[in-house]
């Protein structure tokens, strides 16, 4: 059902009447109403010019300011005002402009400037109420007509520029800033109003900071000049804080670490001095000024005078302090070049020197140690200063080639032995990963893996680590920098371990291991792809040793079948009760002179014929092997005839004599030229391998580019290797490359490659 709302009747509205009534006439104006009524404002301008009370009351001079408007008198009081406000101000500066700069008994030029300026404005604030109908009607109706405010203050301007007073009170004012500059008190209360008058007149930009900015160059011009030419070397200390008139005032030498808390001071009491006076809107020119004066232009001779023995010194202070102004001055490239050429020239000493050892690496531990905490609490990790740190670093650190890798390599694995671990630091978390971090800095890091693959694999297998917990932590840091391409084989070498481990438990519980005869025997199984190439070596074991290894062999192809277990004798190490006359000792040997050593059980003496038939030990391998026997620090044989060498006429006999306060006895072999040979075989090896992934990446580039030229494909290579590659390197690849057919050169061009598909 729909409803519809009826709408209720119109009200009745009352009816209205317009009376319109006769006009008042305008009533006419005595003749002398305009004169009488401006005398009367007149006197009344005068009276407030003059401090003195006027005659009528402020609404009734109010009233006759309105009047005289509307009836359209307003130009004549604007006129009488600004002719009143002339004639006062030519009258007070009359008086002021024939003083001199000293002024009279009232005060100087600049304070009687001040009281004027005072007094005016609050004159100028009572005329404007007064005449404020004035100022909102006929000034806001009428085009080109200033407020009666900004008309007051141009007369002033206008004063000031005729009589040349604005040129005399901006050289008074800069003449107090310069005594304040030179440490003399002065009263700040003239030059806070006389500035804010300046603002108000529109002359403290146009007319005050030019010259303003102009005497403070001049002024830190000639200080700075008198200050750095006396600069001495930097003393490693940290300079004492000191007060600019201190340093103005001294005659001895002065250092940068002290020139630098001068112009600290300096800008501070600039930046002061803007709060106390000058206007915020001039700080960056005036602070700018200050900084190149005093920074800027000297900022070579400051660097060459002072950064090297800052830094050599660890002055961070000193040094944030430099970094902070030669940052504000825009002259990080001086600081960066001189950063540059310092950690090349003091990473140059280290690295390039003749005798350079294993403690090359803590030196260069200890240096990156410095940078880094200047950079970080100095520098403030500037990308510039981190990027030249670390380009530097790499600069030095790789003049030597594949000679710090090794001695990285050499320096890890004299931490990861307990006999020879150094207190370098407790964190081992931490020197690890600087380790890691000076290796990042290094080329040729698959030279450092192979040695240190090296050096892993003989901890791991004798035994000399301090931790295996260490070792897979510092694997761990290099896998995280490098990749885990980089350390497979490292961690494939513990997992042989532990598997070995576990193997070997599970021969324990075998019947292979029931022979009643079997000596302590433990056998690792190693894949060869993990660990280091090794030479065989023709040994004749003891045949306890040979029936373990046959034992071993059995059980082994039990548990994997079709594989093949070669015996590394060289990586092998026994334990021997012997027997002296002294007592009973247990000599660590290595396999190979555990060997030696049991072919005295039956004979007391042997010819070194008669050993070499017993054991096919080839000829040097032997006599390195007798040497550590019977000439090194424990003689457990005597050789005749004695000398520090062995030949193939010597003898040796048993000593029973041996005496030893120890009952457990470690005899090293001879390594030393073991050592050099397997560095040499190391650098060979990695060698090769270089060559082939050259070769890879030259076929590669080659495919992608199909045609290029020699520079360019030598400029691509280098980009895409890990290690260096030397421009006669890249040359004999491609010449091998041509040889077999992957490329050829161009018809036309020789220098020119051509992929062949």
């Amino acid at each position: 059902m729909w409803a519809t709302k009826r709408s209720a009747p119109p009200l009745e509205r009352a009816s209205k009447r317009l009376v319109i009534k006769g006009l008042k006439p305008i009533s006419s104006l005595p003749e002398s109403y305009k004169t009488e009524t401006i005398a009367r404002l007149r006197s009344a301008v005068q009276a407030i010019q003059q401090s003195q009370p006027t005659e009528q009351s402020l609404e009734e001079l109010y009233r006759d300011c309105e009047g005289l408007c509307v009836h359209n008198f307003g130009s004549d009081v604007y006129s009488m005002l600004q002719s009143e406000l002339g004639q006062h101000t030519r009258s007070c500066f009359s008086g002021i402009c024939s003083q001199s700069d000293t002024g009279s008994s009232k005060g100087t030029v600049l304070e009687q400037v001040m009281w004027f300026w005072i007094s005016y404005t609050q004159q100028l604030a009572m005329i404007k109420c007064v005449f404020l109908y004035l100022d909102r009607t006929y000034v806001l109706q009428t085009q080109n007509i200033a407020s009666l405010w900004s008309m007051g203050t141009g007369v002033v301007k206008r004063y000031l520029t005729e009589c040349d007073m604005r040129s005399r009170l901006t050289r008074l004012i800069i003449g107090e800033i310069t005594k304040e500059r030179d440490g003399k008190d002065i009263d700040q209360k003239p030059l806070v109003t006389l500035l804010s008058m300046f603002v108000e007149l529109n002359l403290y930009t146009q007319a005050f900071i030019p010259a303003f900015i102009k005497e403070t160059r001049e002024y830190y011009e000639r200080e700075s000049r008198r200050l750095v030419g006396r600069l001495a070397p930097v003393k490693q200390q940290r300079a004492e804080k000191v007060s600019a008139e201190d340093i103005s005032s001294s005659v001895d030498v002065m250092d940068v670490p002290r020139y630098l808390v001068h112009v600290q001071r300096r800008l501070e009491e600039e930046q002061q001095r803007i709060s106390d006076y000058l206007v915020p809107s001039s700080k960056d020119v005036l602070l700018t000024t200050a900084i190149t004066e005093l920074i800027e232009k000297h900022a070579e001779k400051l660097l060459a005078t002072s950064l090297g023995a800052m830094i050599d010194g660890s002055m961070l202070p000193d040094l944030a302090s430099l970094f902070s102004l030669l940052l504000s001055a825009n002259r990080i490239d001086s600081l960066k070049r001189s950063w540059a050429v310092h950690i090349k020239k003091t990473g140059m000493r280290m690295v390039q020197a003749p005798e350079v050892g294993v403690s090359l690496i803590p030196n260069l531990l200890e240096f990156k140690r410095k940078l880094d905490n200047i950079l970080y609490g100095s520098f403030q990790k500037h990308p510039i200063l981190t990027s030249t740190l670390r380009k530097a670093f790499e600069e030095f650190v790789n003049s030597r080639r594949n000679k710090p890798v090794q001695l990285l390599a050499k320096y890890i694995d004299q931490y990861m032995r307990p006999s020879s671990r150094t207190a370098l630091e407790d964190d081992m978390d931490t020197l690890f990963g600087r380790l890691v971090s000076l290796l990042m800095l290094m080329q040729g890091k698959d030279l450092f893996e192979a040695h240190y693959r090296r050096d892993l694999a003989k901890r791991l297998l004798l035994g000399t680590s301090s931790s295996v917990d260490s070792e897979k932590l510092m694997v761990q840091k290099l896998r995280s920098e490098c990749g885990a391409g980089f350390t497979s084989r490292l961690d494939g070498m513990f997992r042989d371990m532990d598997v070995s481990e576990d193997l070997f438990g599970k021969f324990g519980a075998s019947r292979y291991a029931e022979d009643p005869r079997r000596i302590a025997f433990h056998a690792n199984v190693l894949t060869q792809a993990f660990w280091p190439t090794y030479e065989p070596m023709d040994l004749v074991t003891p045949k306890q040793v040979e029936q373990a290894q046959s034992n071993y062999v059995d059980f082994y192809k039990e548990k994997h079948s079709g594989r093949k277990l070669q015996w590394q004798h060289s990586l092998g190490t026994c334990v021997l009760n012997v027997r002296f006359d002294e007592g009973m000792k247990e000599l660590v040997l290595s396999l190979v002179q555990g060997t030696v050593m049991l072919l005295f059980v039956d004979n007391d003496e042997l010819s070194y014929g008669q050993i070499q038939e017993n054991t096919a030990l080839e000829g040097a391998e032997l006599r390195r092997i007798l040497q550590s026997l019977s000439c090194g620090k424990h003689r457990v044989l005597v050789k005749e005839p004695r000398s520090k060498s062995v030949s193939e006429t010597d003898k040796f006999i048993f000593n029973t004599k041996f005496s030893s306060s120890h009952v457990r006895i470690k005899i090293s072999q001879v390594i030393t030229r073991e050592i050099e040979a397997e560095n040499k075989e190391v650098e060979e090896n990695v060698q090769v391998d270089r060559m082939y992934k050259v070769d890879a990446c030259l076929v590669r580039l080659m495919k992608a580019h199909r045609k290029i030229e020699h520079n360019e494909l030598v400029a691509e290579l280098a980009k895409h290797m890990r290690f260096v590659v030397s421009a006669l390197e890249a040359k004999e690849r491609i010449e091998m490359l041509i040889d077999r057919d992957y490329i050829k050169r161009d018809d036309n061009d020789a220098s020119v490659y051509h992929y062949i598909a």
